[in-house]
This record gives C-alpha cells, sequence and structure tokens, in this order.
C-alpha cells in the first residue's frame, strides 16, 4: 500500500485490501482496526468510481460498508485518489489498448488460453537494461493488468511499470503487442484495429 500511496504511474493496477465506505467516501487501506464497526488504517487511498453493489461479500454495519482482502483494479487520477476500473480481478489478466488521450481506452479481459499463450510467450523473452518507450498521439501500447503488477508492451519492448527499479523484456518482433492485438479484434472498432496494425508494421 506505501508503493500505491506513492504512485505517479498512470497505467492500471490490481491491489488488494481492505475496502472501506463510510459517510459517502470509498477507500482502500492497508490494515483493519480493531473495532466494530472496523476502521480504516494506514496508509489508505481514496477511490473514485466506486459502486459498492458491485462488489461481493461486504458487510455493512453502522452506516459503514466493508469487505477485507478486496482484489481491485485501480487507475491513479491524482495524488492519493484512484479510479476504480475493475473489482475482483485477483485472477484475471486485462488488457487496455492505449490509443486515444482524454477518452476511455478500449478495455478486455483475456480467456484462460489466452492468458496461458500470453505467460508462455512472455517467458520466452529476455530481461534487458534500458528505458521504456514514450509515447505520442495515436496507438501508444497495450497494459497488461494482472494479479501481480502491470505490464506495457510498446515498440518491441515490455516493461514492468510495477516494479521498482522497473525491469524490460527485449521483443524485438514485437509478438507481445500482435499477440494481444488478435485477442482485441472482437473488442475494438474495425478503424482501431487497423491503425495499430499500421504501427506495428512501421520499422
Amino acid at each position: 500500500m506505501q508503493q500505491l500511496v506513492a504512485r505517479s504511474a498512470d497505467t492500471p493496477v490490481t491491489v488488494q485490501g481492505l475496502l472501506h465506505v463510510s459517510g459517502g467516501i470509498a477507500r482502500l487501506c492497508a490494515a483493519v482496526l480493531e473495532s466494530y464497526p472496523v476502521q480504516c488504517g494506514q496508509p489508505s487511498v481514496e477511490l473514485v468510481g466506486l459502486d459498492p453493489a458491485a462488489v461481493e461479500g461486504v458487510t455493512t454495519a453502522g452506516g459503514v460498508t466493508w469487505k477485507e482482502r478486496a482484489v481491485l483494479v485501480l487507475e491513479r487520477v491524482g495524488a492519493g485518489r484512484f479510479a476504480v476500473v475493475d473489482v475482483e480481478a485477483r485472477a484475471a489478466v486485462k488488457v487496455v489498448l492505449g490509443l486515444y488521450s482524454g477518452v476511455a481506452d478500449s478495455t478486455w479481459t483475456l480467456t484462460d488460453e489466452e492468458a496461458r499463450e500470453l505467460v508462455a510467450a512472455l517467458a520466452g523473452l529476455t530481461r534487458v537494461s534500458g528505458t521504456a518507450a514514450a509515447g505520442g498521439l495515436g496507438y501508444h501500447g497495450f497494459s497488461i493488468i494482472g494479479p501481480d503488477g502491470t505490464l506495457v508492451a510498446f515498440e518491441g519492448t515490455v516493461t514492468s511499470v510495477d516494479s521498482d527499479p522497473p525491469y524490460y523484456l527485449d521483443d524485438p518482433g514485437r509478438t507481445i503487442e500482435r499477440f494481444l492485438l488478435e485477442t482485441a479484434r472482437t473488442h475494438v472498432k474495425p478503424q482501431e484495429f487497423a491503425e495499430v496494425g499500421r504501427a506495428l508494421d512501421r520499422p
């Protein structure tokens, strides 16, 4: 949770903690304080856009709603504030296509088979030193959001954005990006699919 509080990256990340909603304010907390209803132990972050009804297994008492070990996919929107992208995503592997600025990007969940193929493909890549490629307008990579953190595949490099320091995987054939584009075929518009395909084919 300390790393989440200090996080400056805007890519989504999967985290677990105490979900605590009181007075209309939702927080994800590092610890449960001994009381009833439970209190939010620090450090914590404020959650934006959470519908508590979408979270299974919550408890409500004394005007407080909570769930221990809640799993959320969060995206940073400001210092100590995170938008809730998804809930209960422990086993799921989600992909976000980075294509727009100021407009919500397409997001989808890999099937179990696709997730296994992705893990195998990632295992075949080699760690290298360097820096992540910076995206601009238009296509700027795929974010892979899983239970172990977030990876970004862009311009032949897969970056682990949650590691400190981050690590990099060399993918000169852009196999991960091409694989993820194929999984996107039924989740994005034809013109978006074509635009990313052209970007991947450019030298």
